[in-house]
C-alpha cells in the first residue's frame, strides 16, 4: 500500500466503497496517506437508515471532509435513505430520560391508561422527528442532489413541512417506498424543467393508503426512463392505476409517455388472508389480477406481472419496518455493484414500511 501511486489508491477506493459507508470510514482510519487518497471515494455509497441524528452527523462529516480538500471533493453517488429510522420508540422526545416500560395492565382501566400514555409518547416523538427531518432533509439534498447516480428513499414517517427546490441531473436509478417525495411535489415544478432528466430506472413501492402517484407527471419529469417497476399496486387509488395504464398502453398520442420505455414490471399487493368462504375481498383481488394480466397483453412494451407480495408474518418481537429496510438496502447494494437488484424478474418478498 505504501508503494502504490496515490491515483491508483484512489481508484481502488472507489471499487471498495460500495457497502454503504463502512469501508470508506475504515479507510479514513488506516493512515494519513490512505485517508487522503481515499477521500474522494469515502462517500461513494452512503446508507442513512437509523435516525435524524445520523443524518445530522453525516452532514457535519461531509462538510468537514469537503472543507479539508477543495480540490478532491468527496461526492455521494449512491444514497439509501430512510425517514423512518428505528421507529417512534427510539425517536427523541421532550423529556431527558427514556420512558419507563410499565408493568402489564391488570385491569381495563390500567390498559386504557397505558394506551393513552403510549399514544401521547408517539405524538410527542412524531413532533420531534418532524422537527429534525424538516431541518436536515433540505440540507442533505442541497448537498448531494447534483451528484447522485442512485437513490433509494423510504419516506413513510416524515410529515414534511418543507419544499426543496432542487433537481437530480445525474440520477439514473430511483427507488421510492411510500409514494412520491412529499418535499418535492411534481405538480409544482414547470414541465419544461425535468427534475430527473437522466433517470433510466424507476421503482415505485406504493403506500398502503392515501397516496396517489401520477405516472403521467413522472413521464414529464423523467422522460428518459427505460425500466419501470410498480410494487404493491392495488385497485385503489384508482387514479394511480389509471395513470399507470396510460403510460404503458397509450401509443396513439403524438407524444407518447416514457418514449424510451423498454420494459415494465408489476408486483400486486398481498392477497387477502385465506378463508373457508370466498369473500368479496377475494373476488375483487382475483378480478384485479385478471385486469393486470390483460393490461400486460395490451401494453406497448413487454410487461412482467410478478406474483403478489408476501403478507408479512406477525412474529412477537419482530419489527416489520426493519424487514422492509433490510430488503430495500439489500436491493440497493446489489445495484451499487452492478447486480440485478429489484429488476430480477423472479424476485419476491416483503415491502412493509
Amino acid at each position: 500500500m505504501d508503494k502504490l501511486a496515490v491515483e491508483l489508491l484512489t481508484l481502488i477506493s472507489f471499487y471498495a466503497c460500495t457497502d454503504g459507508g463502512w469501508t470508506g470510514c475504515a479507510l479514513s482510519l488506516v493512515s494519513r496517506r490512505v485517508r487522503e487518497a481515499s477521500r474522494p471515494a469515502r462517500f461513494f455509497s452512503v446508507s442513512l437508515v437509523t435516525s435524524p441524528n445520523q443524518l445530522e452527523q453525516f452532514l457535519d462529516c461531509l462538510h468537514e471532509e469537503r472543507a479539508r480538500s477543495p480540490d478532491m471533493i468527496p461526492r455521494v453517488r449512491h444514497l439509501c435513505l430512510s425517514l423512518f429510522g428505528d421507529g417512534l420508540e427510539t425517536a427523541p422526545t421532550s423529556s431527558t430520560s427514556a420512558p419507563v416500560t410499565p408493568s402489564l395492565p391488570k385491569t381495563r382501566a390500567e390498559f386504557l391508561a397505558s394506551l393513552h400514555r403510549r399514544t401521547q409518547h408517539w405524538r410527542s416523538a412524531q413532533v420531534g422527528l418532524d422537527e429534525q427531518y424538516n431541518r436536515t432533509i433540505p440540507a442533505l439534498f442541497r448537498a448531494v442532489a447534483a451528484d447522485l447516480h442512485a437513490l433509494a428513499l423510504v419516506q413513510v414517517q416524515w410529515r414534511s413541512a418543507s419544499i426543496i427546490r432542487c433537481n437530480f441531473p445525474l440520477l439514473e436509478e430511483l427507488m421510492l417506498v411510500g409514494g412520491d417525495p412529499s418535499f418535492l411535489p411534481l405538480a409544482s415544478i414547470p414541465a419544461d424543467r425535468p427534475i430527473y432528466p437522466s433517470l433510466k430506472r424507476l421503482h415505485h413501492v406504493l403506500a398502503w393508503v392515501g397516496k396517489d402517484v401520477d405516472f403521467q407527471r413522472w413521464a414529464v419529469h423523467a422522460p428518459n426512463v427505460t425500466h419501470l417497476r410498480v410494487s404493491r399496486i392495488d385497485y385503489h387509488p384508482q387514479s394511480t392505476v389509471d395513470s399507470f395504464e396510460r403510460v404503458i398502453c397509450d401509443s396513439e398520442r403524438d407524444e407518447e409517455f416514457f418514449p424510451h420505455l423498454r420494459r415494465a414490471m408489476i408486483e400486486p399487493r398481498p392477497a387477502p388472508a385465506p378463508s373457508a368462504r370466498l369473500s368479496a375481498a377475494h373476488v375483487a383481488f382475483r378480478d384485479f389480477l385478471v385486469y393486470l394480466d390483460r393490461l400486460a397483453e395490451r401494453a406497448r412494451v413487454p410487461v412482467k406481472v410478478l406474483p403478489p407480495l408476501e403478507e408479512p408474518k406477525v412474529v412477537p418481537g419482530a419489527n416489520p419496518t426493519q424487514r422492509c429496510l433490510e430488503r430495500v438496502k439489500k436491493e440497493w447494494l446489489e445495484r451499487v455493484v452492478g447486480g440485478e437488484g429489484c429488476w430480477q424478474e423472479g424476485m419476491g418478498g416483503v415491502y412493509v414500511p
